[in-house]
């Protein structure tokens, strides 16, 4: 009901009445007040004038779930969206969840983690209310040597949806992180629950870097308010890249992985450069010409060798 009030305020033309908003939602104006009230108290801006109605002159820069859904239009991902001031790590709690039978698209978001996790048991640094912390449960029909196709999605996605909203020169970096010019925008965590022949569900972490000054972030890394000079509406890109991570995963299903890779080439940022792979399996040093029907990255060796990997860090030396 908040977000249908939300929604109402946002797209009407100057003042909307109490009794128009009673008339289409079927709740008394008492109980509109109420919410009206709950609204304030969480920091929306909202004017009430007698015989005109209530008018919405701001809302608070959170990530409540009101108003992520407020308008978002999607079939599967945010129906279900728990939010929180601050947890540990958004993939704990939306791991706890899968395990507890979450719906698929269920999506946790918090204003800070205090041990948000990146790859390979790195930490991702989320300064307060600066950045979109967020992870989304999926339930995907497929096995587990397919979860790189996920995290390609996944890139694919956010990538997508902040160069749409912002025009900025993202790109990827094998397998899922976006960097602006070299620097460190956003990351992209997966983690599942599987059996030996399927998939129980797939968590998707996402983290990126929206209004933090760059003293507040790791070195080498930037945010879009630092790429585009001015700050930004972290519930407008929140809303962007579910729609955006909707629209790619329906690909994958009816399409196949096809389009999702051609994709991903696309808006790469290692293929065709000199690369260094880090691996305890072993470094690999040449330059990156492809991606596997499974998403892992193809190298030409020194030597000449291809060689494939599913998983490393990359270094890009060109």
């Amino acid at each position: 009901m908040r977000a249908k009030i939300i929604h109402f305020l946002k797209t009407a033309e100057g003042y909307i009445s109490g009794e128009e908003i009673s008339h289409h939602l079927k709740i008394s104006r008492a109980g509109i007040w109420k919410y009206i009230q709950d609204l304030r108290d969480e920091g929306y801006d909202i004017v009430a004038v007698p015989h005109l109605g209530y008018r919405l002159v701001s809302s608070p820069d959170k990530l409540f779930p009101s108003e992520i859904q407020s308008g978002l239009g999607t079939k599967i991902l945010g129906k279900d969206i728990r939010y929180f001031d601050s947890v540990a790590s958004t993939m704990d709690v939306a791991f706890q969840l899968g395990m507890d039978g979450a719906p698929e698209g269920a999506v946790v978001c918090a204003e800070n983690q205090t041990k948000g996790k990146g790859r390979r048991g790195r930490s991702w640094v989320s300064p307060k209310s600066k950045g979109i912390y967020m992870s989304v449960i999926l339930r995907p029909p497929m096995v587990p040597a397919d979860l790189t196709r996920v995290t390609l999605l996944s890139a694919v996605a956010v990538c997508e949806a902040v160069r749409k909203m912002y025009r900025l020169p993202v790109e990827i970096k094998w397998p899922n992180d976006l960097l602006i010019q070299k620097k460190k925008l956003a990351g992209i965590l997966t983690e599942l629950s599987a059996e030996m022949d399927r998939v129980r569900f797939v968590v998707i972490g996402i983290g990126i870097n929206v209004n933090a000054a760059l003293s507040q972030l790791p070195p080498h890394s930037t945010s879009i308010r630092n790429e585009t000079g001015q700050k930004v509406s972290r519930a407008d890109l929140m809303q962007e890249i579910l729609r955006s991570l909707e629209a790619w995963y329906l690909v994958l299903g009816q399409e196949g992985f096809i389009p999702v890779i051609e994709r991903w080439k696309q808006l790469s940022s290692t293929l065709g450069r000199q690369v260094r792979l880090i691996d305890p399996s072993g470094d690999v040093e040449g330059e990156a010409v492809d991606l596997d029907e499974y998403g892992g990255l193809v190298i030409r060796s020194d030597t000449g060798l291809m060689v494939k990997r599913i998983s490393g860090d990359i270094v890009q030396l060109g």
